[in-house]
């Protein structure tokens, strides 16, 4: 067993929170072993949700800082507090021969968790957003130059019409395939609502187009309100163990 010839462990911790200063990091054990320098600590004084970034810095007998590469372990930024915290760093992968003193130094400082719970995002509307919106549902272009969600309704009368005409067109059909082998008065009483209603889905697919070519042209032409977007909220919420949450609610 190859023992590390250590003069001192120096223990160093910066606390940027007042809330926070019976955070406490115990004085560390050190271990070396099969080229693995071991360092076991205690972190005590913070609550589950909270993190302490820690680093280990090391420094030689004249005092120059040796910046350890291969370490893993409980390091880094995202520490909780917990006995039997261990740092583990392979000193042959960084070259580093122990046959000096060293002096080690494990420090943390707590990660700032305060994130705004909640964003409100201010989107302007183009002209060019509201005519995109609208062509494909009819006076969703007018609700958000307006902000009024009475206008969505509008969408309704377009693809109603558009359905009516679509059914008119398929009994057409039927009353047509029906005529084709049908004989005598039958015959022609077939003909009559095949014409009819394939006349009748003319119609209202006509009233559909110009329909949709009034929203087009109100689209284009209303005014836009530039608050009306003010009930779109963006909110960013702090999560404890994966991030960050970014969601959106647009109030109606």
């Amino acid at each position: 067993m190859k023992k590390a010839c250590l003069l001192s462990v120096m223990l160093t911790a910066y606390l940027s929170l007042n809330a926070q200063d019976n955070i406490k990091i115990s004085s560390p054990e050190v271990l070396f072993l099969n080229n693995i320098m071991t360092i076991r600590y205690d972190l005590t004084g913070c609550g589950t949700g909270d993190y302490i970034n820690i680093k280990l810095i090391v420094l030689n007998a004249k005092g120059d800082t040796i910046k350890p590469v291969y370490v893993t372990g409980d390091i880094g930024s995202r520490i909780n507090c917990g006995f039997g915290k261990k740092i583990e760093w392979n000193v042959a992968r960084d070259s580093v021969i122990v046959n000096e003193e060293f002096e080690i130094q494990v420090t943390g400082n707590p990660v700032s968790q305060a994130v705004p719970a909640y964003l409100p995002v201010q989107k302007s509307i183009s002209r060019s957003n509201i005519l995109l919106s609208s062509a494909f549902l009819p006076g969703l272009g007018q609700k958000k130059a307006t902000g009024r969600s009475g206008y969505i309704a509008f969408s309704g009368l377009v693809y109603g019409t558009a359905g009516a005409s679509l059914f008119y067109y398929l009994q057409h059909s039927k009353y047509y395939n029906d005529y084709k082998i049908a004989t005598g008065t039958e015959r022609d009483n077939l003909y009559n609502k095949s014409v009819n209603y394939f006349n009748m889905s003319q119609y209202l697919l006509y009233g559909t187009a110009g329909i949709w070519a009034v929203n087009m042209i109100w689209s284009a032409a209303i005014p836009i309100n530039e608050n009306a977007n003010k009930n779109m909220n963006v909110s960013l919420i702090k999560l404890p163990e994966n991030g960050y949450l970014v969601s959106a609610k647009w109030t109606f």
